[in-house]
């Protein structure tokens, strides 16, 4: 017997739920999200945090947080309720993702893809990705800040693909810079689709949009600018150069530097060859410890990625969004970090991630249904395994 596809759905989204219920068992991370402090800090009429604790920046006597400032901002009504040591952040993360998806949603309409794949989609975006696990461990600063940026990442391409306002495309855009300095490759691509989509409204229109949206952007950049220079007397310095570093990372950036080529083939490793790494332990190491925190590269962990190569959107638009993965890739195959603690993922991977699934909802319309959305399952199941099924099986050999 067929379940109709209402009950299909109810049924799917409470197998989402008990997996999503699941994974955050994980384990706590055991500092303060940095955002929740910095929040509390200017509530309290203050630019530096408390200190020393995990990844701030240290200069003169004071500690700051290098981070980029919008998730605080986010925060700030929650923290000004209940202070920042009890904010929910797993809670609201899960909220933000509410967003994530209806954002998501909008932007398959915009590209008029049917609407029985976009559940599809949408479930590839938020549960076949490093999403899931920025989502579980929001409470780190380092995976909230992928949350909110995803989320503005995907605001901005509604906008841009949809009525092309250039002011609020470039808004977003310019907020998901605020989030993740990485997106700033973003911000190009947002702007050229502002002028695609204006083309048939003359060049003055075209020019307007477009100036509108890298204005805004420039607005976020200044501000970002303006805080460097208050915190660290130089607005070119954005801080990280004063935040500790330790074990292998610190080897690395004391031989090398923050950007090298010699990264690229550890980078390129992990992005795209590497399967998950189980560990295993114990006297007669049988008992299953967890899974490697450097990550499952995009080609074993979300293969569906690769439908996005056979996208056959116009020239401008295809040029424009291999463009911008291509050069946010670049950039991240030369620091020094490829994203570690990440479980099943390439968390930097989430700066490119919303172009380059635009490009696989319009790959899949040249695709067959049943291998990408088989991809889409494989997908979604290894995160289950990693994220939901893994840490009860751990945690019931532990009790054996």
């Amino acid at each position: 017997m067929t379940l109709p596809s209402s009950s299909r759905t109810l049924l799917l989204l409470a197998l989402a739920l008990v997996a999503l219920g699941l994974s955050l068992k994980l384990k706590h991370y055991a500092g303060p999200n940095l955002y929740g402090l910095q929040a509390q800090s200017w509530l309290e009429g203050r630019w530096d945090v408390p200190g020393p604790v995990e990844d701030v920046s240290q200069y003169g006597e004071r500690y700051y947080v290098a981070f980029p400032p919008f998730p605080s901002v986010v925060l700030l009504p929650v923290v000004a309720l209940v202070g920042h040591e009890r904010v929910p952040y797993r809670a609201l993360a899960v909220v933000i993702s509410g967003l994530t998806a209806w954002a998501a949603w909008r932007v398959l309409r915009r590209l008029d893809i049917p609407e029985a794949d976009r559940p599809w989609l949408v479930a590839a975006l938020l549960a076949g990705t490093a999403f899931w696990f920025c989502v579980v461990q929001s409470e780190a600063v380092w995976f909230f800040a992928h949350v909110v940026a995803v989320t503005c990442s995907l605001l901005a391409l509604e906008e841009a693909l949809g009525p092309a306002r250039g002011w609020r495309a470039g808004l977003w855009a310019g907020l998901a810079f605020l989030c993740r300095q990485l997106c700033v490759y973003l911000v190009p691509f947002i702007a050229l689709m502002v002028w695609w989509r204006h083309a048939g409204a003359g060049r003055r229109r075209q020019a307007r949009e477009a100036v509108l949206a890298l204005a805004l952007v420039g607005v976020c950049g200044g501000l970002y600018l303006m805080l460097n220079a208050v915190r660290f007397g130089h607005p070119l310095d954005t801080g990280y150069a004063g935040m500790p570093l330790s074990e292998f990372l610190a080897e690395r950036v004391a031989r090398y530097g923050l950007f090298h080529p010699a990264y690229v083939p550890f980078n390129f490793f992990h992005m795209f060859l590497e399967g998950p790494h189980f560990e295993f332990g114990g006297a007669r190491k049988l008992a299953p410890l967890g899974i490697d925190g450097m990550g499952t590269s995009l080609t074993l962990a979300s293969p569906f990625v690769f439908v996005a190569l056979a996208a056959r959107p116009e020239r401008f638009l295809r040029q424009a969004a291999w463009g911008m993965v291509g050069l946010s890739l670049l950039h991240m195959l030369h620091y020094y970090n490829n994203g570690w603690v990440q479980l099943n993922a390439q968390r930097f991977s989430l700066d490119f991630l919303p172009v380059l699934w635009v490009l696989v909802a319009l790959g899949t319309r040249h695709v067959e249904a049943r291998w990408w959305k088989g991809l889409v399952a494989w997908s979604i199941g290894l995160n289950v395994l990693v994220l939901a099924v893994l840490p009860e099986l751990v945690h019931a050999w532990r009790r054996l």
